[in-house]
């Protein structure tokens, strides 16, 4: 049972982990709910079935986190996970949270899943910060990373029907690579194509026809048209002959996006929420996408106008 856990939901994600304590804690382990702090945490109090070990399992009351990443091939080590001299990182935040815990409830375990990578080094780096700023043992303390869940799923394969997750319920999954270089050579050359007088040239199906065939709202596709200006730069761009690698980029991209989005797009679905889930899947998931918000939007708001993705009124 590998799943890919960065294409599952947070709430796919900490269904798994349940199931799962449900097996290494017991039937006890809570559902996760949202805490006084604003995270969300499960529970389990008494004597753990087996973990560590069956030799000398947790006991007591045990609070559960789950920490879920969108992101491929991060690491519990990351420096926005993991990292004693920023306050903003999540272990540094969960350990304030860990100190307040013991003296309003007395917990006396804490355990952290994420589907993250969990290096030897950094498990213990992390245990040490977490036992020295806690004051929990160290032995109190889990840390249970992607590498740990494959092992628990093979000896538990039931829970790969129990959890109940249909292949193709899952949030869109964007490969971003080819977008972001496209973006990153557009903005390079942005500077010579703004001296160009432009002519409009952007062939399209009729735009108040497909908002309506796509359900996008009115006040979304003034958003959209906003961006004018920018759509001929990016047409002059992919049109330049020069630029026939990021063509061929440009439109394998968007042949993906329009497959996979018809596959997640409902027809209860408002187009505006599938466009900005596409746009942050897209952000969060590429570095240079990020440091490119505007024009990475710009780009999903071209691909749409010019209906490389969403429906289109064919004949």
């Amino acid at each position: 049972m590998n799943y890919n856990y960065s294409d599952l939901s947070p709430t796919q994600f900490e269904h798994l982990v349940i199931l799962l304590c449900y097996e290494i804690f017991g039937m006890g382990a809570e559902t996760f709910s949202d805490g006084p702090d604003g995270g969300r945490d499960s529970r389990f109090e008494g004597l753990a079935q087996l973990y560590p070990s069956t030799n000398r399992p947790w006991d007591g009351l045990t609070v559960i986190q789950a920490k879920h990443t969108i992101s491929y091939n991060n690491k519990f080590n990351d420096p926005d996970f993991f990292n004693p001299i920023s306050d903003s990182a999540t272990i540094t935040t969960e350990a304030k949270k860990i100190k307040k815990l013991i003296d309003s409830d007395g917990i006396n375990n804490y355990i952290i899943f994420s589907n993250r990578k969990l290096p030897a080094n950094a498990n213990e780096k992390i245990k040490n910060y977490l036992c020295e700023e806690t004051g929990l043992a160290k032995e109190s303390i889990g840390l249970m990373g992607i590498e740990a869940m494959g092992n628990y799923f093979k000896r538990f394969p039931h829970i790969a029907d129990a959890v109940d997750l249909n292949p193709y319920d899952v949030p869109l999954n964007i490969q971003p690579d080819d977008l972001a270089d496209i973006i990153i050579s557009i903005k390079d050359a942005l500077p010579n194509i703004k001296k160009k007088n432009i002519e409009p040239n952007l062939e399209r199906t009729d735009f108040i026809k497909k908002n309506k065939l796509n359900n996008l709202t009115n006040s979304y596709a003034q958003a959209i048209l906003k961006k004018m200006g920018d759509f001929y730069e990016i047409e002059d761009f992919l049109s330049m002959p020069e630029n026939e690698v990021y063509q061929q980029k440009y439109a394998e991209t968007a042949e993906e996006l329009h497959a996979k989005i018809c596959i997640y797009k409902h027809d209860t679905h408002l187009f505006d929420q599938v466009i900005e889930n596409t746009i942050d899947l897209i952000i969060n998931r590429d570095n240079d996408c990020k440091r490119n918000k505007i024009l990475t939007r710009t780009m999903i708001y071209y691909m749409y106008y010019k209906c490389d993705i969403g429906e289109n009124n064919v004949a």
